[in-house]
C-alpha cells in the first residue's frame, strides 16, 4: 500500500514524463524525416555514378580484404581532402539520427552511422566505386562528431524543458497555496 505522500506525488511525476515523452516525439519527427532524406542523399552521393574515373583498381582498396586493413600504406592518406569530406558527409547523419531518436544515446547514433557506412562500403565492392577502409573510419568518425553535437543539443533543450515544467509546477503550487 502507498502512503498518502507517495500517491500524491506519483501521478504528478508520471504526468510530467508523459508530457515530456509526447513533446520529444513531436519534436523528433522533423529530424526523423530530415534523417531519412539525408540518408537517401548520402546513398546517391556514395553509390551513384561519378563524373570522374577512379585511378585505383578495386583490388588496391577493398574494405572486405583483411590485408588492406593491415597494410600501413592504407593509412598514409588520412589527412586527404577525401577523408575530410567523408567526415563532413556523416556529421549531419549522426546529428539527425541522435535528434530523431530521443532515447538513443550518442553511442547508438554512432552505431547507426557506422552500420550505414559498412553497408555503403560493402555495396561499393560491386560498383565502379572504390570500397575503402579509410572511408569507413572517416564516416564513422563523422557520425561520432554529429552524435556528440546532437547529445549536447538534446541536453541543452532538455534542460530548457525541465526548467519550463518546474516553473509551471511552481506557479501552480503558489496558486494552490502549497508553497
Amino acid at each position: 500500500a502507498r502512503s498518502g505522500a507517495d500517491s500524491e506525488f506519483a501521478p504528478s511525476d508520471c504526468r510530467v514524463f508523459a508530457i515530456h515523452d509526447r513533446q520529444m516525439t513531436r519534436r523528433s519527427l522533423p529530424f526523423a524525416v530530415l534523417a531519412a532524406v539525408y540518408l537517401v542523399l548520402v546513398g546517391v552521393i556514395t553509390l551513384g555514378p561519378t563524373l570522374w574515373r577512379n585511378p585505383w583498381s578495386q583490388n588496391d582498396y577493398d574494405v572486405l580484404s583483411l590485408s588492406t586493413w593491415l597494410d600501413p600504406a592504407t593509412w598514409t592518406r588520412l589527412g586527404s581532402p577525401e577523408f575530410t569530406a567523408n567526415i563532413l558527409l556523416f556529421i549531419p547523419l549522426g546529428l539527425l539520427v541522435r535528434l530523431a531518436i530521443p532515447r538513443a544515446t550518442w553511442f547508438g547514433a554512432v552505431a547507426i552511422g557506422g552500420t550505414v557506412s559498412v553497408a555503403i562500403e560493402v555495396l561499393q565492392v560491386w560498383t565502379p566505386r572504390v570500397s575503402d577502409p579509410r572511408d569507413l573510419v572517416a564516416n564513422t568518425f563523422g557520425a561520432l562528431v554529429g552524435a556528440v553535437l546532437g547529445a549536447v543539443m538534446s541536453a541543452i533543450a532538455g534542460r530548457g524543458i525541465r526548467r519550463a515544467e518546474l516553473s509551471r509546477r511552481f506557479t501552480r503550487d503558489e496558486v494552490a497555496g502549497r508553497v
